[in-house]
């Protein structure tokens, strides 16, 4: 399964409305992820920080969490052109999981509505 930031971040900031279902709907996969995942992960928690959805200490645990995961990253340079190629109806940084998805023949999970309405081929859960 390629798991999204969005999916990440819901699972890492336990958020109250996703947390339990995307933590059920995890079990037993395995996450792939492109490489930018874990830089679109950082900058989504340190956006909640700033917001007081999270404090320092609870983003520090979470980036602890995040390191350990057991995602499986990948390079991002095979999957440029792909994600190149679907610029009309993504923004590119979503074209990456959706490349990674297809080119591995593997599901993606996301929480991003915006993601899940450009892709309908995507696993939303909200």
């Amino acid at each position: 399964m390629v798991i999204d930031a969005s999916a990440m971040v819901d699972l890492l900031a336990r958020t109250q409305d996703r947390f339990t279902s995307v933590r059920a709907r995890l079990a037993g996969t395995v996450m792939h992820a492109p490489a930018h995942f874990d830089a679109e992960v950082l900058s989504a928690l340190g956006r909640m920080q700033r917001a007081g959805v999270l404090t320092v200490a609870q983003v520090g645990a979470a980036l602890d969490q995040l390191r350990r995961a057991p995602v499986t990253r990948h390079e991002l340079s095979p999957l440029l052109a792909g994600a190149w190629a679907r610029r009309e109806i993504l923004r590119l940084t979503d074209a990456l999981y959706v490349e990674l998805s297809d080119t591995a023949d593997l599901v993606l999970l996301t929480t991003d509505e915006r993601l899940a309405r450009a892709w309908p081929a995507a696993e939303a859960i909200s």
